[in-house]
């Protein structure tokens, strides 16, 4: 009995002294298609690694590596999934995740916000990282194409950026596109942004007889069943033979809606 007792103190004490002079590291993230590299120092008296156990997710992977480098394989994680890695390490050495920015930390980067005005995009942003990129982007028939792409400055608590831009008439839609040296990506709001600075425009709203526009521009008139009653080019255009009713008249890129009386 005594000999059980003995070996159960020590087994205690040995737990407490493995508490006692043990330290963790967390790193947590989401999984970007490569693998994590750690460094393995030894421990002060260059007797011993410093590494005990490594965790991934809550799960023991590696125990007491006899390496100074080794891989952490995440193959087996789906783009995106989230990633917990925890070093549990001997005190008075420190291990080192030798390629941190394959895992995307959780909740870093944020847009703050994205306006524009008539000669501009601007925005802000919180949490950038070194090399990280930004794409602006517009949409133009129908799909996203790239205006121009800009170097992210010196990471700061916050960063602004501002780029000259060039609407068109109407209803311009924009987005950002923030693309870390992980890879990972992160996207702004849409902006709608109206630009009515030289935008042609029609009058009256209810017509009886002739329907004008402020520039030269082809058109096209059609009713509720979508069909195309009228079209040409000019200035104006003779209504007066339509029935009354509710038209659609397309021009300039957009359609607007009359009442013919």
């Amino acid at each position: 009995m005594k000999t059980c007792y003995y070996f159960g103190l020590f087994i205690g004490l040995w737990m407490q002294s493995l508490v006692v002079f043990s330290q963790e590291i967390i790193v947590k993230g989401t999984y970007q298609g490569k693998n994590v590299y750690i460094h393995n120092p030894l421990t002060n008296d260059q007797k011993n690694y410093c590494i005990q156990a490594v965790y991934l997710n809550g799960n023991l992977i590696v125990r007491n590596p006899r390496t100074s480098s080794f891989e952490v394989n995440l193959a087996a994680f789906s783009i995106g999934n989230s990633v917990e890695i925890k070093i549990v390490h001997s005190e008075g050495c420190k291990p080192k995740i030798i390629n941190p920015w394959v895992l995307k930390g959780q909740g870093n980067f944020k847009f703050i916000s994205f306006t524009a005005d008539e000669k501009n995009l601007n925005w802000s942003v919180e949490g950038e990282t070194a090399n990280s990129v930004y794409y602006v982007e517009r949409m133009v028939n129908n799909n996203w194409t790239n205006v121009t792409t800009i170097q992210a400055q010196n990471p700061q608590i916050t960063n602004t950026y501002t780029y000259p831009i060039t609407h068109n008439v109407g209803l311009n839609k924009y987005r950002i596109k923030h693309q870390e040296r992980s890879g990972q990506i992160t996207y702004s709001d849409i902006l709608d942004y109206s630009f009515t600075q030289g935008m042609v425009k029609f009058y009256p709203r209810n017509v009886s007889n002739k329907i004008y526009f402020t520039a030269d521009v082809s058109y096209e008139i059609s009713n509720n069943k979508k069909e195309v009653v009228k079209k040409g080019k000019g200035k104006e255009v003779d209504v007066s033979n339509l029935p009354r009713g509710v038209y659609f008249i397309s021009f300039d890129n957009r359609t607007e809606q009359f009442l013919k009386k």
